[in-house]
Order: C-alpha cells, then structure tokens, then sequence
C-alpha cells in the first residue's frame, strides 16, 4: 500500500471498542439464513419483510415524530417524509432504500429515514424504485435517476442523497450520473455499507465471510443473479467502484467490522480517496451489515447522529 493511502486509513478510519449488551444480545440471537431465495414466492416473501420492518417502523414514527405523504416524482411513485417537529425545512434529502434490489421500501427504512429527517431537519424524498427479478437492472436506476434529476430542478436549499445497502450503490451511481450530466449535485452523501461491486465472487467477502449474522455470500449471489441477468457485474453502470469518482461530494460511509460488505465499503472509500473525494470512512468495532437499520441499541441511533452531523456540516 502507498504511503498516502496508509496515511488515509490512519487518519480516516475510526474504530468503536465495545458492544452495548443490547448489541450482544442482538449477536447471540438473529439466525443466519443460508436458505437460497425462493423467486416464485417473491410477492409473499415482500409482505414478509415489510410485516417484520413494520414493528421499528412504527417506533421510527413516533420516537421522530414522522408525517408521510404518497407522491410522484418524474412519473415514479415515492413517499415525502419528514418531522413534524421540524419549523422549516433545510431542503430536500433523496434516499434510496435497501433490500438486495428484490424488496424493500420506503415503510421499511424509516428507522433511518426517520433520524435523518429529524436531525437534518430535511424533507425526505424516497422512491419506491422498480424491484427483480420482475425488473432487473437498470429499472431500479433508472428510477432512483429520473427523481434525482426532477428534484435537483425543483429543491430549494440543501440537496443531500444517502442510501444503504442496494440504495448505497444506486446513490453512488446516481451522483456519478450527477456528475456526468453536468447537473446539480448533492451537497453531501451518506452510504450506509454500499453494495459498490455486484460481482458474485466470495474473495469480495473475506475477512468477513462467515461473521454477518445478516447477510451471507450464497444469498447475495441468488440475489444479484436474479438482478443483473446477461449484464457484466463489472460494468461501470452497475457496480459503481468501477465508474468514475471525480467529482463527487463530501461523502460518509459506514460499515461494521462484522458486515459482509466491509472489504468492499473500504475499497470503495479508496477508490473515492484516489480520486481526490472528502470521503469519511467509519468502521464501527463488532456490528453487521446496515447495523443502523435494528433501532433498539445505542450504536444505531450514534451512527445515525453521526452521518446527520457530517451531511448537516458538509452543506
């Protein structure tokens, strides 16, 4: 490694030291599927995630005092989020959810949607982006891109994007879209452990390969299989560590030492550091793949506080 490249990770990457025992106990009890994805049931097993979001959802709404409104945007359907608490708005904040591109949804995400909109004191815009297999790439982009451009015409005040997960990689392609359009870009990014480089190889997994009580390699490949069927996983307009990075905004990114994507989060924090990005890198010490998602210990609401702060600071 470079010199300047081991001064980066000195300086940038910052390490928590301890679990909160609600932390613990999240470890000792979430059972790591292997089961490979059943697609035939894939509209049962959408309202199967959504049943199981809907508990920390209901509790994002009230611990942040969240309103939300059915809208459209650029002929996509989305849902405006915000605080109630909130006098006035800063601007507009686009967030991309996660879900492996196959389900998800704006409900689902509001435990972080939630934070940020309070603590940026932001309006959230959140499409309900096209899912596979019934829509593999590049429907779920072109979406997420077709709001984008809408709402950079349109926002007044702060223009943020953030999204974790398949929403991490799709915000970053969005920005390098951004960039390559020559339209307003977002003041700040936040990417909550980006799926960056959707190439179904398990060496992009190690040292984390068996630690992720959430996510595991055999079920990212049936995944991203059905996501990307006869694309190139290394095309540039997919895997987004293999596009263009100059230009970018300040940019944070998260991740735990137990996420399966942790190699690939750092690698892309390089790749946007040797294009000369302000990118942030925080690596929290024993936590799992969009760890900021489970809202009942202290660490998730502490990263969240944290990417508000650096987006709040950065526009």
């Amino acid at each position: 490694m470079l010199l300047e490249e081991t001064n980066f990770w000195f300086n940038n990457l910052m390490t928590v030291e301890d679990l909160s025992p609600e932390a613990v106990k999240f470890l000792d009890a979430f059972p790591t599927d292997d089961t490979p994805t059943d697609f035939s049931r894939i509209e049962e097993i959408r309202t199967e995630a959504v049943t199981n979001f809907a508990p920390a959802a209901e509790r994002a709404i009230e611990r942040h005092a969240i309103s939300r409104e059915d809208t459209e945007v650029a002929g996509i359907a989305c849902e405006r989020i915000y605080c109630t608490r909130t006098k006035a708005s800063t601007g507009t904040l686009v967030y991309l959810f996660g879900g492996g591109f196959i389900v998800g949804c704006p409900y689902g995400d509001l435990p972080i949607i939630g934070a940020l909109a309070e603590l940026c004191q932001i309006d959230v815009i959140a499409p309900k982006y096209s899912l596979a297999p019934e829509n593999p790439a590049p429907a779920a982009f072109n979406d997420c891109m077709a709001v984008y451009r809408e709402v950079s015409r349109s926002a007044v005040g702060r223009l943020l994007l953030a999204g974790e997960s398949a929403g991490g990689n799709l915000a970053l392609l969005v920005a390098q879209s951004a960039v390559s359009e020559n339209i307003r870009l977002p003041n700040a990014m936040g990417l909550l452990s980006p799926a960056a480089d959707l190439r179904p190889d398990s060496d992009l997994f190690k040292p984390t390969y068996t630690l992720d009580p959430t996510l595991s390699p055999a079920r990212t490949s049936d995944v991203l299989a059905a996501y990307l069927p006869g694309i190139d996983p290394k095309s540039p307009h997919v895997s987004p560590i293999f596009g263009d990075m100059r230009g970018l905004p300040p940019t944070i990114i998260t991740t735990g030492t137990r996420d399966l994507l942790l190699a690939m989060c750092l690698r892309t924090a390089r790749a946007m550091h040797r294009a000369n990005v302000d990118v942030h890198t925080r690596v929290w010490n024993g936590l799992w793949h969009v760890f900021e998602f489970y809202d009942d210990y202290p660490e998730s609401a502490e990263s969240l506080s944290e990417i508000a702060s650096f987006l709040n600071k950065n526009s």
